[in-house]
């Protein structure tokens, strides 16, 4: 359900005040003169509830989008690429943006002087699926404590994931996972080429820290630095 109106409206009303007469005395009971002013008929829209609204795709190519006088209208895609239908405004006025929201996910609509709205396209609108069978797995995290670094015990770690992506959904792609051994230990790096995501395990055989790099196929890299304590028994004789 629309939670707006479209209202068409005359707008009138009554200003009352008291008329006197050349040497009338003002604090005297007067009868009032009301005045009628009216205005145009004009055409608005009325939002009367907070939060989400579900609109029509058609509706929504016609909404228009208002600003002020000096103000500029940015329009970010999902993808994070932005265009400016407004820039600098020399008056106030409204635009559409008709034929704008052309992919799916969630466009970010904001002005220069600090205001914003969501438009979110459901997906599969333009084709893009949002969910992906998979086989049923089983999945462990490391929630405790500001990732990535993390300081485990060699026993304590856990399979390391992985994306092309980074995790959107397209499991064609390559990513690229590089372990770096600590400094002095004499052991070489070790590369993994995968593609899709997924978690494997690695075995950090050397106590120090780590650092893991992961490449995805757009060369953007992620760093996490892992600090491997060494174990085993502590004997203090006094």
């Amino acid at each position: 359900m629309k939670n707006w109106s479209i209202i068409l409206a005359a707008a009138a009303c009554a200003v009352v005040m008291p008329a006197f007469a050349d040497g009338e005395d003002p604090e005297e009971p007067v009868e009032p003169v009301a005045i009628r002013v009216t205005s145009d008929t004009v055409t608005f829209k009325l939002r009367t509830g907070d939060g989400t609204a579900a609109v029509a795709s058609a509706d929504l190519a016609t909404w228009p989008v208002t600003y002020r006088t000096g103000e500029t209208v940015t329009l970010t895609s999902p993808a994070g690429a932005s265009t400016t239908p407004v820039s600098g405004a020399a008056a106030n006025g409204e635009t559409e943006l008709a034929g704008a929201f052309n992919a799916d996910g969630v466009w970010r609509l904001a002005n220069s002087n600090g205001g914003s709205a969501l438009v979110g396209v459901a997906w599969e609108t333009f084709g893009a699926s949002w969910r992906e069978a998979s086989a049923d797995a089983s999945c462990r995290m490391h929630t405790e404590g500001e990732g990535p670094d993390r300081k485990l015990k060699k026993s304590e770690t856990l399979p390391v994931a992985y994306s092309g992506d980074n995790w959107k959904g397209d499991l064609s792609k390559a990513a690229t996972v590089t372990f770096t051994p600590p400094e002095g230990s004499g052991l070489e790096e070790t590369i993994w080429n995968k593609t899709g995501r997924s978690a494997s395990a690695f075995t950090f055989n050397k106590k120090g820290v780590w650092t893991v790099t992961l490449k995805f196929a757009d060369n953007t890299t992620r760093t996490a630095h892992i600090d491997i304590q060494a174990t085993g028994l502590m004997v203090i004789i006094k």
